[in-house]
């Protein structure tokens, strides 16, 4: 995809009069390939009430690629998303957006192109992923296991019906003895693979991290206390179990409710699309769940 990030974000921080407030820089080992990695912060009081995170940190916007600008990019895109999230997703229109069939950041992307069309496919392979996922781990969808594991990862490819991609799931042991996992979606399975991989990385770092600082310390949100269930021992006992579940399942039906732009002051900067998929199950919005998701 063609992007106009270079020129959009030019004036993106604060000093510029733009809503991100800085960028820090790192690197990420992504199955023994080194990549950069960017994590975006906007400006204070930009969104209210967001929630603090333990494992995954406070930033809005994270990017991994070989290229360092590219990086920077894809979390600048990532961190407007959120922005439209939080300040659309709780104002009067919220339900215009789908909001009130699913009140998360599912199937929403930012892409600072030409056209509109390149946000808009990023939203439907978002969309997909998690609709698949839920789909999946509710029982309307089987998993099957695609080659022989390398590097200690097993990938996993969801069977759905949508005809709009690949969805993939991996996992692996980590050398800390957690187990980690990633799953994304794309237009190959390859492509999902790659996409995964870097979730993974992400996954692989964060708990361990988390792990050897804190682990005693108690996790209020509950989509990070199931990352850290899965983790586990009897978290990944359960992974396993809905794995090589192969009883007949009544597969879900891909139905798009809402698939538009979402506009507002970050439009200045990039395209922000949402894509709501009828989901088979709202128990992954259960706090007290213990769903494969987050």
């Amino acid at each position: 995809m063609f992007s106009f990030a270079a020129i959009n974000y030019r004036e993106i921080l604060t000093g510029d009069g733009g809503p991100i407030e800085r960028i820090s820089s790192g690197t990420l080992d992504v199955l023994g390939r080194q990549e950069n990695q960017a994590t975006a912060f906007l400006k204070p009081g930009l969104i209210k009430g967001k929630p603090a995170l333990s494992v995954y940190g406070n930033g809005d916007g994270t990017g991994s690629h070989r290229s360092a600008q590219v990086a920077r990019h894809m979390a600048i895109s990532e961190a407007l998303e959120r922005w439209a999230y939080f300040e659309t997703s709780r104002g009067a229109e919220a339900d215009n957006f789908g909001f009130d069939l699913d009140h998360s950041t599912n199937g929403m992307a930012a892409f600072p192109g030409l056209f509109k069309a390149q946000a808009r496919k990023r939203a439907y392979h978002e969309a997909l992923e998690r609709w698949a996922l839920i789909s999946w781990w509710s029982g309307h969808m089987r998993a099957t296991m695609v080659g022989e594991a390398m590097l200690g990862v097993t990938a996993l490819r969801l069977e759905h019906s949508a005809k709009i991609g690949e969805v993939a799931v991996l996992f692996r042991r980590s050398a800390a003895g957690h187990v980690s996992y990633g799953y994304s979606a794309g237009s190959t399975f390859n492509t999902a693979v790659a996409r995964a991989a870097v979730e993974l990385a992400r996954n692989e770092f964060v708990v361990g991290y988390y792990k050897l600082r804190s682990a005693a310390r108690e996790v209020p949100n509950c989509f990070e206390r199931r990352c850290l269930y899965f983790a586990g021992e009897a978290g990944h006992a359960e992974f396993l179990r809905r794995v090589f579940d192969r009883r007949p399942r009544r597969e879900a039906e891909w139905a798009v409710k809402f698939d538009g732009e979402i506009a507002g002051p970050w439009s200045k900067y990039a395209t922000v699309w949402r894509v709501v998929s009828a989901m088979p199950s709202r128990e992954y919005l259960d706090p007290n769940s213990s769903f494969f998701f987050w």
